[in-house]
């Protein structure tokens, strides 16, 4: 009778260390074409966020981090072939935008690519000009924005789909609010209201 009960123990365990073994190296889900990813730059937190870029305007001329110093920013990393994400995005910060007032006034809105192989910027130009005519587009070499991506912790993926005639890409999808001394001081998720970004934007601004 012990020994029946000892091989059932026995049993049980291996099977529960199966189940272990099997969760463990269980592949995880393949994002979505389009879908985000926060998880990179959520976890990394504002310490250590950040550090000297060059890249190009909208109007083809060269900018570095400096041009920017001494005025709150707004940046958001995405790409004008975003079906859905970004344009949610790009809107909600023009109501931020036109909600801060004369404040926006101190704000500079950037929107990097992260699809500099076909965002020209002549292409930022285009689709930019659909939203608050503050946005400054940024792009550059592959390496240029890996630059970026490397310093801001983004996140992103070039996606093939054999259904798309074009390929997407998956992406983070935090909003950077940067301070006058190019500190990150907070970083908006898709969950806060526009109200709720200007509310902490100006709280930022009355401790400068």
């Amino acid at each position: 009778m012990k020994k029946q009960s000892f091989f059932i123990l026995v049993g049980s365990l291996l099977m529960l260390v199966v189940a272990a073994i099997g969760f463990a190296f269980q592949p995880s889900q393949k994002a979505a074409p389009g879908t985000v990813s926060q998880t990179k730059v959520s976890t990394a937190g504002i310490d250590g966020l950040g550090g000297s870029w060059t890249l190009t305007n909208h109007d083809g001329n060269a900018v570095t981090d400096k041009d920017y110093t001494g005025k709150y920013r707004l940046m958001f990393f995405g790409f004008t072939y975003c079906p859905d994400v970004c344009p949610t995005e790009l809107k909600r910060l023009t109501m931020v935008l036109q909600g801060l007032g004369q404040d926006a006034n101190n704000v500079t809105p950037l929107f990097v690519t992260i699809d500099p192989e076909r965002d020209t910027p002549q292409a930022l130009k285009e689709y930019l000009g659909r939203y608050d005519p503050r946005f400054i587009g940024l792009t550059g070499s592959v390496k240029q924005i890996e630059h970026m991506e490397t310093i801001y912790k983004v996140y992103s993926a070039k996606v093939d789909d054999p259904e798309l005639t074009e390929y997407t890409v998956n992406h983070s999808a935090l909003v950077y609010l940067i301070g006058p001394d190019d500190k990150v001081l907070h970083l908006f998720h898709s969950s806060e209201t526009p109200d709720q970004m200007i509310d902490i934007i100006r709280q930022a601004m009355k401790r400068s």
